[in-house]
């Protein structure tokens, strides 16, 4: 990655008018999943084109990240991180699962994702993960927690 390509590649969180954009590049990249209206989407764009999307969805009352997609010729030059840095921030203190292929543990692993026990998630979970077994995919379950924030405390005089 450059400095100029970093620079230049802005993380956002999608509005309403980027629908259109989101599905249309969710399905060119092969991302064929469901998106409902309440997810909370994230562009990321370099010089006004699309390179990456990532959303984080309350299923069942549970948050979950979904979707992680990096445009081909731009994947490996740090947008995914700055996406997930955006995610991060996003979350603050929730706890959210995620359900990513298994060789890319310690990329969500950047922002507190810890691999669990398939037995440990929602149900929800645990038959998406029997779904994507069946169809032969290496996938694993992940959860991120925070501890709260520390303040720092003024010094009693």
């Amino acid at each position: 990655m450059t400095t100029a390509q970093s620079v230049t590649t802005r993380v956002r969180i999608a509005k309403p008018a980027d629908a259109g954009r989101v599905r249309s590049a969710y399905e060119s990249w092969d991302y064929t999943r469901k998106i409902a209206p309440d997810d909370t989407i994230w562009l990321a764009e370099n010089a006004g084109e699309l390179v990456g999307i990532v959303r984080i969805a309350a299923e069942f009352g549970t948050l979950v990240l979904r979707g992680m997609r990096i445009a081909e010729g731009w994947q490996r030059r740090g947008i995914g991180s700055l996406m997930l840095l955006a995610v991060d921030k996003w979350l603050d203190e929730r706890k959210c699962y995620c359900v990513p292929y298994a060789h890319l543990g310690k990329f969500y692993c950047q922002i507190g994702f810890r691999i669990i026990e398939v037995e440990t998630a929602p149900r929800f979970l645990r038959d998406r993960i029997d779904e994507y077994r069946r169809a032969s995919l290496d996938v694993m379950v992940m959860l991120r927690t925070k501890e709260p924030r520390l303040t720092k405390r003024k010094p009693v005089s």
